[in-house]
């Protein structure tokens, strides 16, 4: 007989049934749990209780040294199956370490390894994923001789194990089926009228007639629900006629706008063409701009060289003058034979001064030409060629010593690999490395005692280099004064120098930044201050680099 339940709270006190099925089973979950737990203290406790027996009964073996009546002794426990292996250990005192006594290993077990790192440690019985072991320690009036050390089968574990799953499993099943059996019946009271209401509801949705309504239902709550869903249906109506007036206006809304959009885009599409010739303008004007600040740099330029050219030209020009006065006037006076030796004396010493002057000036200006004939790259019309670094180095370290004798007063050293070789241009390398000295020796130790230049040379690589993307890096320093603060921004400036009035021009460092950058297609990078000394790091890629083959 089909049962008709009037009320959904009826239908949930069956649901209790399963409920109570459910705690059931987590109740014998927890007794399963339990028992293998009670299951595991007991093999413990017994691997315990087995050695401590094993231990006791040792002691007379571990006192007289006798490991083959131990050995024997514990051949008796074949008649245990639950222990695996024994192991004892005597102490030594005279090497205070242990010692293999004697051991045991059931039929059917290999041997195993020794464990003497683990039986002073292992204070209580422990179980792992083969066996149950335990060690304890064998005193003899509080002296320890040795330990014991035993095995155990953990069978009775695993088959408590499999005892619980199995009935666990049978428990679980039967509550499954309960709980499947009361389904069905739950479904066929309760839910076939709403899988009747969710029918009609998905023909109302799918045909979108609103206008209809749900039919009345036996069960208090789904009549209930139904009414309130009759109401929704009707409210639904209601929105979609107001929908439908709202989507009329929104068309009409809509068309006005896109008649604004295309007049904006219009207006923007002629602001975008005005920008584009804008930037057109910006660019030429850049362009005259670069131009302009070319010229202007042309024009620093030629004012400096004109500047550190005139003056030893006009030294020269006016001792010249001179030099033509006084013959003129010794002409007269010996053309008029009124030249005495002493005036004769006066004019040759007035001669050889102002030759002297003219020569040094005309050596200036010889030198200031050459030093400004280094500035153009055209010179350095090298091919890279293959160096090996150390030689080259030994090379142009003589050449400096000899064009430069304070060196004698200098310690030059440099940190380079014997066998490294490399492909680069070694001419501009050259005249890095000499500018680079020349200027320390004139600007860097005015106040240092002990003046110290080093080199430092390293291949730089990385996992994705190759002999194309080398790069070496040579490392200036010096122990001098340093370079000024108010220097530092313009030390590579043309005609930038602190000792003006000594004869420099200030054109090494712009010299050596223009070889880094144009021609060995590096960068450098400059650390100083005033009395801490000066640091040039210096990059630049090189190709084909490799060392010499022992």
């Amino acid at each position: 007989m089909q049962i008709k339940l009037s009320s959904i709270k009826r239908s949930l006190t069956s649901m209790v049934i399963l409920i109570t099925t459910v705690l059931v089973t987590l109740a014998c979950a927890v007794l399963s749990f339990s028992f293998i737990a009670d299951t595991q203290s007991r093999l413990l406790r017994q691997t315990s209780e087995v050695s401590q027996v094993i231990a006791e009964n040792s002691t007379s073996f571990m006192v007289y040294n006798q490991p083959d009546v131990a050995e024997r002794w514990l051949q008796s426990l074949r008649h245990t199956p639950q222990v695996l292996h024994v192991h004892l250990y005597r102490f030594d005192t005279a090497t205070n370490s242990l010692k293999f006594f004697a051991s045991y290993y059931a039929d059917r077990e290999s041997p195993i390894p020794v464990r003497f790192e683990r039986v002073a440690n292992l204070s209580n019985a422990r179980i792992t994923d083969t066996y149950v072991e335990s060690s304890v320690p064998i005193y003899v009036q509080n002296v320890l001789q040795g330990y014991a050390y035993v095995r155990t089968s953990r069978q009775q574990y695993d088959e408590a194990k499999l005892y619980v799953l199995a009935i666990s499993g049978i428990i679980s099943t039967a509550g499954l089926i309960f709980s499947w059996l009361l389904s069905l019946w739950l479904r066929r009271a309760i839910t076939q009228p709403l899988d009747g209401m969710v029918e009609s509801i998905q023909d109302i949705a799918r045909d979108k007639e609103y206008n209809r309504a749900l039919p009345e239902f036996d069960l208090q709550e789904l009549d209930r629900l139904a009414n309130a869903f009759n109401s929704l249906l009707s409210r639904i109506q209601q929105h979609i006629e107001r929908q439908e007036q709202a989507e009329k206006a929104a068309s009409e809304l809509n068309t006005e706008l896109e008649a604004q959009v295309r007049q904006r885009t219009q207006k923007l599409y002629e602001s975008n063409q005005e920008l584009h010739q804008a930037l057109e303008t910006a660019h030429r004007y850049q362009s005259e701009l670069v131009q302009a600040e070319k010229m202007s740099s042309l024009a620093k330029l030629v004012s400096g060289v004109a500047h550190e050219v005139n003056t030893p030209v006009g030294l020269a020009v006016t001792s010249t003058s001179i030099l033509q006065d006084t013959l003129r006037t010794l002409k007269q006076k010996f053309a008029e034979k009124k030249l005495t030796a002493q005036e004769f004396q006066r004019h040759m010493t007035s001669f050889d001064q102002n030759l002297a002057l003219i020569s040094r000036n005309i050596s200036r200006t010889a030198d200031l030409i050459s030093n400004f004939s280094k500035l153009s790259m055209d010179q350095f019309s090298d091919e890279d060629r293959a160096i090996h670094l150390a030689k080259f180095w030994d090379d142009v370290s003589q050449s400096l010593r000899n064009r430069h004798a304070e060196l004698a007063d200098v310690e030059l050293s440099a940190n380079v690999a014997d066998d490294l070789i490399i492909t680069t241009l070694p001419g501009p390398l050259n005249q890095v490395i000499s500018q680079l000295v020349q200027n320390a020796l004139q600007h860097a130790f005015t106040n240092t005692s002990k003046p110290h230049i080093h080199f430092d040379f390293e291949l730089l690589s990385s996992s994705a280099a190759t002999d194309d993307t080398l790069e070496l890096q040579m490392t200036y320093t010096d122990n001098g004064d340093g370079i000024p603060e108010e220097l530092l921004k313009s030390v590579f400036d043309p005609f930038v120098t602190s000792k003006r009035s000594h004869g420099a021009a200030g054109l090494g460092l712009h010299l050596v930044y223009n070889l880094v950058a144009q021609v060995l297609h590096g960068h450098i990078e400059l650390q100083s201050a005033s009395g801490e000394g000066t640091r040039y790091t210096i990059t630049f890629p090189v190709r084909h680099a490799k060392h010499l083959k022992a």
